[in-house]
């Protein structure tokens, strides 16, 4: 097994004709998962006329409530989300440079010039998700004149700005257990059968299941989706872990359900069928015997 190897400088060299990872899709999926009622999840902000996008997420609060469970995959980031959250996301072979949150803050006001509605920078909020808060990060929070302070492990708040602005490491989340942020962290890449292990124990394969779906969907998109996304050459090794783990934590009974029998003893010997049958399995193996013979 090969695992990616995130780069831990500050430089993110673009790939020609790519113009994200396909964790971006991945981590926009999993949260439109988690936030099904009380949130609408966008991939893509229109910050003016095309091809005037920006590979930032928007996050807009709506009236219904989050299920229980919902809550649980989200549970970090809820108190941190605003009316409407603007998310830029640093993926686990990504790093923060010079000039990222300079250009998320740009975004917020594009954005918000394209609006019909008059909405206050009090409904505005702004958060980066990235592996670390590197010295790339801190020198430029300095430049804009900005103070910033941890306000948890992985959590740092910034004032000085129009816009509140969080700072969430991604890596922090996954050491936290934080299930969706786990799975687009840099950990996940250094010890994916640790992490999908942890999520498995913790009660959250019904989300393993949702970002198996979401990995096999991209997979069947081929070429296109690997053209346009870096990293795609490892989507392979990750749907064979996800599914290993989905599997394993299905009751066998339910694995089998719907296939008839000759299925479901494929693979299996006479002998270990057999071999493996109580005293009253025998005596009930005869009886079905003898009523075949006689028939």
């Amino acid at each position: 097994m090969t695992d990616i190897q995130p780069t831990d400088s500050d430089e993110s060299p673009e790939q020609p004709g790519k113009t994200r990872t396909w964790w971006h899709p991945l981590l926009a999926r999993l949260l439109d998962h988690a936030l099904p009622t009380g949130y609408r999840v966008l991939e893509e902000v229109l910050v003016g006329k095309l091809p005037l996008r920006l590979d930032i997420l928007l996050i807009r609060r709506e009236a219904g409530q989050l299920s229980a469970a919902r809550r649980q995959d989200v549970d970090i980031l809820l108190p941190l989300l605003n009316r409407f959250t603007l998310i830029q996301f640093k993926g686990p072979t990504d790093a923060l440079q010079r000039g990222d949150l300079a250009q998320l803050i740009g975004c917020a006001f594009l954005w918000l010039s394209q609006q019909a509605e008059r909405i206050p920078h009090s409904d505005i909020s702004l958060m980066v998700l990235a592996p670390t808060v590197n010295e790339a990060a801190r020198d430029e929070l300095q430049l804009l004149g900005c103070r910033f302070e941890e306000r948890e492990p992985g959590i740092f708040g910034v004032s000085g700005l129009p816009f509140t602005l969080w700072l969430v490491e991604t890596d922090v989340m996954a050491e936290r257990g934080q299930p969706i942020l786990s799975l687009v962290s840099r950990v996940f890449l250094r010890d994916r059968e640790r992490i999908i292990d942890q999520l498995t124990h913790t009660g959250h394969v019904d989300l393993l299941c949702y970002a198996l779906q979401q990995v096999q969907q991209f997979r069947k998109l081929g070429e296109d989706f690997s053209m346009q996304h870096k990293d795609s050459e490892y989507l392979g090794e990750v749907e064979a872990e996800l599914r290993t783990a989905v599997l394993e934590a299905i009751p066998p009974e339910e694995r089998l359900r719907g296939l008839p029998p000759n299925q479901r003893l494929r693979g299996v010997s006479f002998d270990e069928l057999v071999l493996d049958l109580s005293e009253d399995q025998v005596a009930q193996l005869r009886e079905a015997l003898a009523r075949r013979s006689g028939s």
